[in-house]
């Protein structure tokens, strides 16, 4: 799984999923309990200290960020965020 972090959306910010296998230079990567997740460098410092979950109901299926420090404020919908300012 790939995470990133781009431009967009209707907070400012928007989260991005990717099932991708390679790794690119540069790719912080980590793996636990089987699963593989890779960030690029600029958007783990948006990331950092989130929570990745995986939300199954009966309305959606996917990969989901919560808990975000680095985020002020996030849409309804929960994939996009307005980053804080430091």
């Amino acid at each position: 799984l790939r995470i990133e972090v781009e431009g967009g959306g209707c907070s400012g910010f928007q989260y991005k999923f990717k099932l991708d296998g390679a790794v690119q230079e540069g790719d912080v990567v980590y793996e636990t309990e089987g699963g593989r997740v890779a960030c690029d460098t600029i958007s783990l410092e948006f990331l950092r200290g989130a929570t990745l979950e995986f939300e199954d109901t009966l309305m959606r299926a996917a990969f989901t960020i919560s808990k975000n420090p680095n985020a002020e404020a996030s849409c309804g919908c929960g994939s996009s965020f307005a980053a804080k300012m430091k």
